[in-house]
């Protein structure tokens, strides 16, 4: 018992850490990875809180959350970080190369926006898409579709889990669907699917994934904004963990598994390891 005491100890004097995540899959992955780092190998208590996009923004720069690790810019969250970009501390791009757009399975016989309106009757006029507040959905509703001609069309909101059940639905029965997608997510390694294109860049030209801190944590909690200033994960390594959590496996036991491992990547982003 004196070595899970003296975790307690150390977790105590260490403190609480609040990071706010919202409910898409690469968020929940890496969320959790950084939640396994801070209690496990740096000793801090972790409260985690699922959050719409805005309300993560404005509770961040509130200072009621500490940080978060699922800032999609430049162009995704554009507006939120207008209005709260200049009160927030930027820590490191945590995540390269990430994409968003709308996403149809490969047999889908069209390869751009522009050409959806040409299909209507097969798309059934409409776009399955996730939560109202995803800075995504409000970019497809108030850009891409103007300015490609189907605004006329249904935006569904549901859930990111909603949404990919209703594509597997509709890969089964091989019927047309478009959804909101974006890259890291698994149903990339689940099916054949492509990204269409938007060749005017309503939805901007790529992607990255940004931790962002409250004001002042770099002078609150030095430890974990140098950690969070580090941790950076590759589309294999976030994939992994996305993948297990898909098949079933609780997020903090996949992550568990992901920083056991992964000790020699982990060690790297711990300060003074």
């Amino acid at each position: 018992m004196l070595e899970g005491q003296k975790t307690e100890e150390k977790e105590s004097e260490k403190g609480t850490v609040k990071i706010g995540y919202v409910q898409w899959a690469s968020a929940e992955a890496s969320t959790h990875i950084v939640e396994e780092v801070l209690e496990e190998k740096m000793g801090y208590n972790v409260e985690l809180s699922v959050l719409q996009t805005g309300g993560m923004y404005q509770a961040t720069t509130d200072g009621e959350i500490d940080a978060f690790v699922c800032s999609w810019l430049p162009d995704t969250d554009k507006n939120y970080w207008e209005k709260h970009g200049d009160k927030l501390v930027e820590l490191n791009n945590n995540y390269l190369h990430a994409q968003i757009g709308i996403v149809v399975p490969e047999y889908v016989t069209i390869d751009s926006i522009a050409e959806m309106k040409d299909h209507a009757d097969k798309f059934d006029k409409r776009i399955v898409g996730i939560d109202p507040g995803a800075a995504q959905m409000i970019v497809i509703k108030d850009k891409t579709m103007p300015n490609y001609g189907i605004e006329d069309w249904d935006l569904e909101e549901s859930s990111g889990p909603a949404m990919t059940a209703e594509l597997g639905r509709s890969i089964k029965d091989k019927e047309w669907v478009a959804v909101t997608g974006w890259k890291p997510h698994w149903k990339w390694s689940k099916w054949d699917l492509k990204f269409l294109k938007d060749p005017d860049l309503t939805m901007g030209e790529g992607e990255y994934i940004k931790s962002m801190g409250r004001p002042n944590i770099k002078k609150d909690l030095p430890e974990v904004a140098s950690f969070l200033e580090t941790y950076q994960v590759t589309t294999e390594q976030l994939g992994s963990v996305m993948l297990a959590i898909q098949n079933g496996k609780d997020p903090k036991k996949a992550a568990e598994e992901f920083v056991k491992n992964n000790e020699e990547a982990v060690n790297k982003w711990i300060p003074n390891k």
